[in-house]
């Protein structure tokens, strides 16, 4: 998976197909279950967090990078 956040721009890529080609302002879908978070604008700055889904889950990261676009 790569995560690229170039500015209101978010691009998500999986298996090296896009999932995600979202601009900051456009349209979201509606929320379709009360534990989906409520949507908002982005920060442009602050941290990255990975995370797993309850707590009997077993999640290993390998891999993990970050780098400056160029």
């Amino acid at each position: 998976m790569v995560i690229t956040l170039d500015g209101p721009r978010t691009i998500v890529v999986l298996n090296d197909v896009t999932v995600t080609d979202y601009t900051e302002g456009q349209p979201v879908p509606e929320r379709k279950f009360d534990f989906e978070p409520q949507h908002g604008p982005r920060p442009n700055e602050g941290y990255i967090g990975l995370q797993n889904h309850s707590d009997n889950d077993v999640v290993f990261f390998k891999e993990v990078s970050v780098q400056p676009l160029k």
